[in-house]
């Protein structure tokens, strides 16, 4: 078997290509226009520092994709905001949004630039507002570089969710933090709590819910999916309709299962985790995700790790996420629910982003 794996990699296409790869990539991040870039983005840190040193913030804007985990600070008046409202700064309101949002935080998640003249609208918002804290939240750096690369230049602090691609990211934005992991947003934590005797009386069906979106770029992922719906209907590509439900009907659709079957993108740590485990349910992950932070920690009775034989052949596995689920019973439901709610809901994310903030512009501390 060992001489098979050697055989396998010997023959892997392009393999000396990807050296020399990574060995550009290195060599990109040498040239001057960094140099440059940093020495602007540090001044305006510093001026950012001198500008709110001792100062209470009063007011903090959260972008529409983070806005429904309901995140709320002591003494501060937290304002979501719209869909698509960074567009404004490209129809003649720039100075009248820059105003608005003057000595405050904006939160964003890279989500919010994703549509129409969204990310420009932003660009230039960035670039008219010196008395506005900007923060970060990268969904997606380990495969969307373009959008990646733009908001690190483009946000005070980064705060990318994934392990990949931090070298490059902290080059262009020095103050980029190590990976803040997704985690449950669609839902505040008052309304899953008090949701929870609903997921503890719901009778729950024993076929894995796994509805993913479809992305044309990944092919391996997309293959998967069709694989394993070939045993499991309630795996499949998913309706972007799902966005427009209600919360509850939303959460509904989690809590009508005992186990749910994650297939990352790439070998990014999902949302979709955590949003199993704060429904009560039983997520089954890849081997791969199984030491990688914060999977790492999740408690091994609210979770099962499946391997590439297991795509093919997935009852064994599915098997064995039901009889965690049934063998925990309610106390499981009710056991899972807090975990996640307790160390993997959005709240929790950005209040360490905006913790980290504090520290390095030393504006008076918002979280007592």
């Amino acid at each position: 078997m060992t001489g098979r794996i050697s055989e396998i990699f010997g023959g892997m296409p392009q393999r000396l290509a990807m050296g020399e790869q990574v060995v550009a990539y290195r060599d990109y991040t040498q040239a001057e226009v960094f140099f440059h870039l940093a020495r602007e983005k540090s001044a305006r840190v510093e001026s950012l520092r001198q500008r709110f040193a001792g100062r209470r913030i009063t007011k903090l804007f959260v972008g529409n994709n983070l806005a429904p985990a309901g995140f709320q600070l002591p003494g501060v008046e937290t304002m979501p905001l719209p869909k698509n409202w960074f567009e404004r700064a490209m129809k003649g309101e720039l100075q009248d949004m820059a105003a608005e949002i003057a000595g405050a935080i904006v939160l964003i998640n890279n989500n919010d630039l994703a549509v129409g003249e969204s990310a420009p609208g932003y660009v230039r918002l960035f670039g008219q507002s010196p008395d506005t804290i900007f923060l970060g939240w990268d969904y997606d750096n380990h495969h969307w570089m373009e959008s990646s690369l733009a908001l690190a230049a483009h946000t005070d602090l980064y705060f990318p969710a994934h392990n990949e691609n931090m070298y490059l990211l902290s080059k262009i934005n020095a103050l980029t933090s190590g990976p803040i992991p997704c985690a449950c947003v669609q839902w505040t934590r008052q309304f899953l709590a008090d949701n929870l005797g609903e997921m503890l009386r719901r009778e729950r069906s024993d076929q894995p819910l796994g509805m993913h979106f479809f992305y044309q770029q990944f092919a391996f992922r997309n293959q998967t999916v069709v694989t394993l719906n070939q045993k499991y209907k309630q795996i499949g590509f998913a309706e972007r309709s799902f966005q427009a439900k209600s919360p509850f009907e939303r959460l509904a659709e989690w809590m009508d299962h005992k186990t749910h079957w994650i297939i990352p993108v790439l070998n990014d740590v999902p949302i979709r985790i955590f949003d199993a485990l704060a429904s009560g349910g039983v997520p089954i992950v890849p081997e791969s995700l199984r030491f990688l932070a914060p999977v790492a920690d999740i408690p091994r009775d609210s979770i099962v790790f499946y391997g590439p034989d297991d795509i093919f052949h997935p009852q064994a596995v599915v098997a064995r996420a039901i009889k965690l689920f049934d063998e925990g019973g309610q106390a499981g439901i009710a056991a899972r629910h807090v975990y996640a709610l307790t160390h993997h809901h959005g709240t929790d994310r950005l209040r360490r982003m905006v913790a980290m903030a504090q520290e390095r512009l030393e504006f008076a501390p918002l979280i007592g």
